[in-house]
């Protein structure tokens, strides 16, 4: 028997808060996007889309550590592993977020998503044992902008629902930045 549950109270709440949220899975052709995918280079790597580079370059202006496309879990292909400082003296020196990027402006817009599947690096008990389910702190929805962003992790003593605003100074400057640097330009 597999059992999600959070590292103390406040995940388990939060764990139930979103199987009740995100409960209904939509099916691939209710997926409506209404930005349509470039394909852009940008650090020497072919992005599918305009966003996803965005979303990289973002990073590194953030002094984030990325991947892209790192890993394949069952059902699911993240477009980040993320990696980024954390100066809380009961953490680790960084954490670690396999992120999905969609055009999307609202977190509702993820519902039924794997990526929201792994709150806390998805905490489950395995015949009476805990075990992450994935390698990171946590699984991310990153939507078409900095405002849409969400994932829970544990965090010092305690930890729950973050988002890029929480963790990133000038987010509205360095997105702009982002976007400067993969705009399509004329060669």
């Amino acid at each position: 028997m597999i059992r999600v549950t959070g590292p103390h109270s406040v995940a388990r709440k939060e764990q139930k808060q979103l199987e009740v949220r995100f409960r209904v899975r939509p099916l691939v052709s209710q997926m409506k996007y209404s930005i349509k995918a470039h394909p852009t280079k940008y650090a020497g790597v072919q992005f599918r889309s305009r966003l996803e580079a965005r979303w990289a370059a973002f990073f590194d202006l953030a002094a984030w550590k990325w991947d892209y496309e790192p890993i394949d879990f069952e059902g699911w292909s993240p477009d980040f592993r993320v990696e980024f400082p954390c100066k809380h003296s009961e953490c680790r020196p960084s954490h670690v977020l396999f992120v999905e990027v969609k055009p999307y402006y609202s977190i509702e817009e993820f519902r039924g998503h794997p990526c929201l599947d792994y709150p806390y690096g998805g905490i489950a008990e395995v015949d009476g044992e805990f075990t992450f389910l994935i390698p990171a702190d946590a699984s991310a929805a990153f939507g078409a902008t900095p405002e849409i962003t969400y994932w829970c992790m544990g965090h010092g003593c305690g930890g729950g629902v973050e988002e890029i605003l929480n963790w990133v100074d000038d987010t509205t400057m360095k997105w702009r930045q982002a976007g400067n640097i993969v705009q399509w330009h004329v060669r």
